[in-house]
């Protein structure tokens, strides 16, 4: 088997169907040995039902997998130890691909001596996009371009569209359970943060494919602000989760300094600011920081002390 796709999906049946519509729709060379992987993250509606039925209908292995384990990385684990392929591509289950994606994808491997692949994530907008949204530099809104060319990159691969080879999470491991969505609720994020990260750690090889592309349509309570504030919240949880609090430091209430100063700065940005989007722009890094110091605070008190050079605040 030369490469199998995890989907992992939780309640999501009527999208998931058109997501797996388009992989019937997929260029593939005869030569190509693949399977998709569909697990089912505990869901309670009809999603074994609308997966056995595209089992029959598909001309390739689709396998149904149940994990009963809430949260996004208990099924990708569960996909990978089961998947059959040299090479373990992942994307999701509200997403579009590409007529060529599977076939560029391998085509990236094949031509190159990577590790890792990461493909080209473009935002689908069905309304209006609001005039207080600033693209460049959020990640709210799932998108993943850098440019026309192949080319390595030295940051992680957007989950939706990354691909592995095998060997690798024999390598490195699996995906962090405490990371990742659990359930409906869109908050703990970073699991594919995170096992990048160890893979740029050991200096493997990442490849950015521009050719490989997966459309990904845009939820209109997805571009709200208060979804925003809320995102950029549980981005400073994540994040603070992902790499953990610093050992060395001045520390108030298990939080480092810095971060207090931080927080300071882009509050007074947010109030001195008055052009819309910039002000805005900064008022999601405060919120942004408070993740950051909640997330500090929980994680100091887990550990059962302060780290190395605490002082408590006078």
């Amino acid at each position: 088997m030369d490469i199998s796709i995890v989907l992992g999906t939780y309640n999501r049946a009527s999208s998931l169907l058109i997501t797996l519509e388009t992989f019937l729709r997929l260029n593939v060379s005869g030569g190509l040995e693949w399977e998709l992987l569909v697990v089912d993250n505990n869901s309670t509606d009809n999603t074994p039902e609308v997966v056995q039925k595209f089992a029959q209908a598909a001309s390739f292995p689709v396998r149904y997998i149940f994990e009963r384990k809430q949260g996004r990385s208990h099924a990708l684990n569960t996909g990978i130890a089961h998947a059959k392929g040299e090479i373990i591509a992942f994307t999701d289950d509200d997403v579009l691909l590409h007529q060529d994606w599977l076939s560029n994808l391998k085509r990236t491997f094949d031509e190159s001596d990577c590790s890792a692949f990461a493909g080209r994530v473009v935002p689908v907008w069905n309304h209006p996009k609001p005039s207080w949204l600033e693209m460049e530099g959020q990640f709210a809104v799932v998108h993943f371009d850098f440019g026309d060319e192949l080319k390595e990159i030295k940051f992680p691969p957007l989950g939706a569209n990354s691909a592995f080879r095998k060997n690798m999470f024999d390598k490195y491991g699996l995906f962090r359970p405490d990371l990742g969505v659990r359930g409906s609720k869109h908050t703990i994020t970073c699991d594919d943060t995170e096992f990048g990260e160890r893979l740029i750690r050991g200096k493997e090889k990442i490849l950015y494919s521009p050719t490989a592309i997966i459309y990904h349509p845009v939820e209109p309570k997805r571009t709200t602000k208060k979804y925003f504030l809320s995102w950029y919240y549980y981005n400073g949880v994540s994040l603070t989760r992902t790499f953990g609090v610093p050992q060395e430091g001045v520390f108030w209430f298990g939080v480092p300094r810095w971060r207090y100063r931080e927080f300071l700065t882009n509050f007074a940005k947010w109030m001195l600011t008055f052009e819309g989007k910039r002000r805005f722009h900064h008022k999601l890094r405060v919120f942004q920081s408070v993740g950051y110091m909640v997330e500090s605070y929980r994680l100091s008190r887990e550990q059962g002390n302060y780290p190395k050079g605490w002082r408590a605040a006078v």
